[in-house]
Formats: C-alpha cells, sequence, structure tokens
C-alpha cells in the first residue's frame, strides 16, 4: 500500500485514541509501526498521529504524554501529532441513510493512507467499541455525532433495547457508525489494526479493512467477555480500575453489574470507585441537579427531552438517561458506592448511597458489614447470591431475570 500511495510531501495519518481510552495498544504497536513506515520511505515528517478526541475535552500535554503516547513516543514524536477538534477545520461529506450529516477532519480526508489503530471492547450504547468508532465520532466534527448519538434514546425506557452492552445488531448507534467508515473508504484507502486489551494486557490483534476488523472481533469479545448464568445475583460488587477517577467513567462498572443484578428492586449495585477527580462531567451534573426531586420516570422523560435531543445533546448528556434507566430496577439508594464522594450529594443528586471509608484497609470490613445489612433487610433472603465483578467490561447474561 505504502509503495502504491504514498509520495514526498503525502501526508501518512495514523489515527489513535484519546486518553478516555487505556491505550496500552497504542504504546506497543506504534513504535514498530512508526519504524517500519520508514523504512518503506515514508519521511518522519509526513507521518502524522491524530488523536481521535471526538466532542471530548482535548487532551493536554500530560495526558499526551503519559496516557496516550508514552514518554518515549512523545519525545520522538511530539511534533508530528494533531488533535481532533471537532468544532473546526471539518469538511461535509454528504449525509448517511439515517439522515447523518457527515464531517470529517480535513487532516485525514487529506491524507493519502490512514491507519487505524484500535482497541475494540464492548460499549454501553453503541455495543462495540473500537474501529469504526475511530471515525464516528473519533474523528467526525460535533454536529455528525450530535444527531447520531440521540439515535440510542427511548423516553419509557431510557436507551432502545438494542442500544445496549455487547448487541451491534438493530443497533441504529453503531449502524449509522459503521455506513459512515463505508462511505469514508470510497475517499481514503484505510487500514485498520485492532487489538482487545484484556487485564493490562494485548491478548488479540488483527488487521486489514476496517469493516471486516468490526466484524471479526465480535466473536474473540464473546469468549473474553461473556458470562452466562441461570440467575441474577441479589447483590454485585463491582470493581472499575482506572474508570473509577470520576463517577461518569465509574457509571460504566454500575452498568455492567445491573445486567448482573436482580431487576425486582431487591437487587443492590455496589461500586468500589474513589472518584478523586469528582463526578467528571458537566452535562451529567447539570441534568442530575435539574431532576433531582422528580420521581425516576418523570426524570427520565424529562432529561430525554430537553438534553439528548438532536439540538440539545452533548457527550455527557447520555448518562443520566442510563442511570435512570437502571434505576427502573434497582432501588433507589440501592447502589452504594465506596468512594471518597460527598454521601450527601450522591444520595440528594445521585440516588445513590455513598460510603466514604476513612482508611483504604476498612473496606474489606465495610464490604462484609453491607452484605450483613442486605441479610438484615431481606429476611427472606438468609443467603444472598453474589457476584464479583473485576472489572467493567463483563457482559453478564442472566437465564432467568428477576423482573
Amino acid at each position: 500500500l505504502v509503495s502504491q500511495l504514498y509520495t514526498s510531501g503525502k501526508q501518512v495519518t495514523i489515527i489513535v485514541d484519546d486518553n478516555t481510552r487505556p491505550n496500552i495498544h497504542t504504546k506497543m504497536i506504534l513504535p514498530p509501526l512508526t519504524r517500519r513506515l520508514m523504512e518503506l520511505g515514508v519521511k518522519k515528517e509526513d507521518i502524522k498521529i491524530m488523536i481521535a478526541s471526538g466532542s471530548h475535552v482535548p487532551p493536554n500535554e500530560d495526558a499526551l504524554e503519559n496516557k496516550i503516547l508514552g514518554p518515549e513516543i512523545y519525545a520522538e514524536w511530539k511534533d508530528n501529532v494533531l488533535i481532533h477538534d471537532c468544532d473546526s477545520g471539518n469538511r461535509y461529506m454528504g449525509k448517511t441513510s439515517l439522515g447523518t450529516p457527515i464531517y470529517i477532519d480535513e487532516h485525514v480526508l487529506d491524507s493519502c493512507l490512514v491507519i487505524v489503530l484500535s482497541d475494540s471492547e464492548y460499549h454501553y450504547f453503541a455495543g462495540q467499541a473500537g474501529t469504526v468508532k475511530l471515525f464516528c465520532p473519533g474523528v467526525a466534527g460535533r454536529e455528525t455525532i450530535r444527531i447520531n448519538h440521540p439515535r440510542m434514546f427511548d423516553l419509557e425506557r431510557g436507551f432502545l433495547p438494542t442500544c445496549r452492552l455487547g448487541n451491534t445488531k438493530g443497533n441504529p448507534v453503531i449502524e449509522d457508525m459503521i455506513e459512515i467508515t463505508e462511505m469514508m473508504k470510497e475517499h481514503l484507502t484505510i487500514f485498520c489494526v485492532d487489538t482487545i486489551v484484556d487485564h493490562g494486557e494485548v491478548v488479540y490483534v488483527q488487521a486489514g479493512d476496517i469493516i471486516e476488523c468490526h466484524k471479526a472481533v465480535s466473536e474473540p469479545l464473546r469468549r473474553l467477555r461473556v458470562v452466562e448464568v441461570d440467575e441474577p445475583a441479589d447483590i454485585v460488587f463491582v470493581s472499575v480500575g482506572e474508570l473509577g477517577i470520576n463517577l461518569y467513567q465509574a457509571g460504566k462498572g454500575i452498568h455492567a453489574a445491573w445486567n448482573a443484578v436482580r431487576h425486582d428492586k431487591r437487587g443492590w449495585i455496589v461500586l468500589l470507585a474513589p472518584c478523586e477527580d469528582g463526578i467528571g462531567s458537566a452535562a451529567y451534573e447539570e441534568a442530575m441537579v435539574a431532576t433531582k426531586d422528580m420521581s425516576v420516570k418523570d426524570a427520565l422523560r424529562y432529561v430525554i427531552q430537553t438534553y439528548c435531543t438532536e439540538k440539545t445533546f452533548k457527550i455527557g448528556n447520555q448518562k443520566p438517561p442510563d442511570l435512570f434507566r437502571i434505576l427502573l430496577d434497582v432501588e433507589e439508594r440501592n447502589i452504594k458506592v465506596v468512594t471518597q464522594l460527598d454521601p450527601d450529594v450522591l444520595s440528594e443528586v445521585y440516588r445513590m448511597e455513598g460510603l466514604n471509608p476513612s482508611d483504604p484497609s476498612e473496606v474489606q470490613s465495610l464490604l462484609r458489614g453491607l452484605v450483613e445489612r442486605y441479610i438484615k433487610e431481606n429476611p427472606d433472603i438468609p443467603n444472598p447470591r453474589i457476584y464479583v465483578l473485576p472489572d467493567a467490561g463483563l457482559l453478564i447474561k442472566v437465564a432467568h431475570q428477576k423482573e
């Protein structure tokens, strides 16, 4: 491909994740990839590394160096880094069959070759992250994202039933993203290197056509991430690792636990997340404060009608409907959060119970105390079924859910 497409002065663009992803694969693949490109005759100044930040806050220097590229790569390549801006420098490329306007970063569109470095994972509304999501929302304009993402919402249940963790079939969000990427293939030569990261290690690698990579990774993801059980848990303990930096990110753990817990208002979700950076999203905070005195059903309808239309949607606004749809099945304050966050704020605004251990050594006894409390409050369940989720990427499929 390189010998066919590249001549001096043309741009080869490598699209990578932003600092909201682990980027273990980025740090592993970028050095041999850039080295190989230069061996094939591509000049260093013609290689650009595009950060696919979508409509997220652009990463700062520290995030670029330590979260995305790593110090060694950053030192060598910092002058070649481009950060996507969803509000400027994007070119209109038509509409999808659903009517989504397609705006894509001009730096990407003007490249002779685009190489996508992807980390595929389950996603709580797009079904599957990685591959095509590096194009939309990764290097898409704000209007594209604002029209695509609200396709997930349903006034009664929060999200459409098809917009769920691990599901891409009939999911209008990911199908729209796939179509956007297919249309970009008519204008660009795109090569994808896709991975799966499990417990901090790259355990799967494939390369080739980006759409085929998206399809092919579904089966290995299923083998790694899906756990089938007969009955739901009475209590689910979930730890979220690096996602525990704020409540916005840690919510992915609540979502994963929701799939595993009973849905008859008697289940408990216990989230371990320090949330040292607070809530993590002004949009999430604004909508939750605005609805704190409403019933769950009224709040759900209000946030979708007010914050989640094609005109009003912005990243962060999807989080309240996700929480409210969980609270339709899990009683308010039956989500327990072991955290540094203010318990009063968690209770009054986010409808969760906050627990603040004064020392990390207290956590184990605190969790034991929660189990004892559950038994006391539910005397007809003397031996509660307990599941422990080590990360938010697991999809628990329950055969006989308690509705």
